[in-house]
């Protein structure tokens, strides 16, 4: 029998959640007070048709504002220039409008700009400072439905020369708010919302199927997984518009959020750690490409193994996936493979070559790469093969 983990429950930011929700947002800044910094990303928040319209709504509420666009992931060297800039500017509130990246730059902000010093300092396994959770109040805008970002307490910092990705965290980084609307996602990009929804999926499958996974929040879990496996092939195929299938996708990657940060995640993310760091290549594209052959490899080991217990919660995830019926549990877990082979035959991700992944990129990221919290612990070996195949 499966024994229940102890409970880590951590605070949550205040969730406002729906379509339509965005307009919300003056309101809620106003709680805060009346100087804000809000930091967008290039393209998403135009493209939805609100950032005309945003500037004049929060004059209309008195809110005065500066606002910084941002193109990359975050990098030690950019969250240091935004926060030497803004340092001696009154900043009431920080919203950060965007995708992961971008919210990650807000929390990242938000915490420096109530600290000293660079955010490197403060780095996970780089730096030599404890964060004191000190922030100004942050507000989380999703743009895209993925990371989970807006419902996480880290923040992902990434030094290419240095080779790194790796967490400002504390759980007081948990946004204060996360205003969740899908409307915001209706024009995202059809490569976009297959990489963003993979993404989620990965961190919804990795949680569930953790070694230290929650089993307080598995209801909620189930939920977002049922979600997205009825919207991600729609969305990718033809039915971008459909509101109540980016509603689907925009809950997923909420509670993906919520659950990494109770459970940890797997080695598709162990893996994709030090290759989104060593190389460009987009965190939900890797993810997406490791997904099957990184399963497929757990899914052998856990049957090889009798493991009964993460047997038993990849059996659920494959008879949501599947819909079948009737199966025993390694049933269930080769239904889970046949989904997330189709998936990946279907979708069509690229090779990882093509967004600058060498082999030389290999070595190095296969001696940083760990299993983390997967139920089935994958050798150098293994790892090797399966950036063999992806690459």
């Amino acid at each position: 029998m499966e024994s229940l983990s102890a409970l880590n429950i951590i605070g949550l930011p205040e969730i406002i959640f729906g379509a339509g929700k965005f307009s919300e947002l003056p309101k809620i800044m106003q709680s805060y007070g009346h100087n804000a910094l809000i930091i967008t990303g290039g393209e998403s928040l135009k493209k939805s048709g609100r950032g005309d319209a945003l500037p004049l709504q929060l004059n209309q509420a008195q809110i005065k504002f500066k606002a910084v666009s941002v193109w990359n992931e975050p990098t030690t060297q950019a969250i240091d220039a935004i926060v030497s800039q803004f340092r001696k500017i009154p900043v009431d509130v920080i919203v950060a409008i965007g995708g992961g990246s971008v919210i990650d730059f807000g929390k990242a902000v938000s915490a420096m700009l109530a600290s000293d010093g660079s955010v490197k300092d403060y780095l996970e396994d780089v730096g030599t400072k404890i964060p004191s959770g000190a922030k100004v109040p942050f507000i989380a805008v999703p743009t895209t439905a993925g990371t989970g970002s807006e419902a996480t307490k880290n923040a992902v910092v990434c030094d290419r020369k240095e080779g790194y990705k790796k967490s400002l965290r504390h759980d007081a980084y948990v946004p204060d708010v996360a205003l969740v609307d899908p409307e915001l996602t209706l024009t995202l990009p059809r490569h976009i919302t297959i990489a963003c929804g993979l993404d989620a999926v990965s961190q919804l499958i990795e949680s569930y199927t953790s070694t230290k996974a929650d089993g307080s929040i598995d209801p909620l879990v189930l939920k977002a997984l049922s979600g997205a496996s009825e919207s991600l092939l729609p969305l990718a195929l033809g039915q971008s518009n459909d509101i109540s299938l980016r509603a689907k996708m925009s809950y997923a990657a909420l509670v993906s959020g919520i659950t990494l940060s109770r459970s940890g995640l797997g080695a598709v993310h162990g893996i994709a750690g030090p290759l989104g760091g060593l190389s460009p290549v987009p965190h939900g594209i890797a993810c997406g490409k490791l997904l099957f052959p990184v399963m497929t490899f757990v899914i052998k080991k856990i049957i090889g193994e009798n493991n009964i217990v993460a047997q038993k919660r990849f059996a659920d995830i494959g008879k949501i996936f599947s819909g079948d019926a009737g199966g025993d549990d390694i049933f269930y877990c080769k239904q889970f493979l046949g989904v997330l082979d189709k998936w990946t035959r279907t979708l069509k991700l690229p090779q990882l070559s093509r967004f600058g992944m060498t082999a030389a990129h290999m070595e190095k990221i296969i001696s940083l790469a760990d299993s983390k919290n997967s139920p089935a612990v994958l050798s150098k070996e293994e790892i090797k093969v399966i950036l063999e195949v992806v690459r």
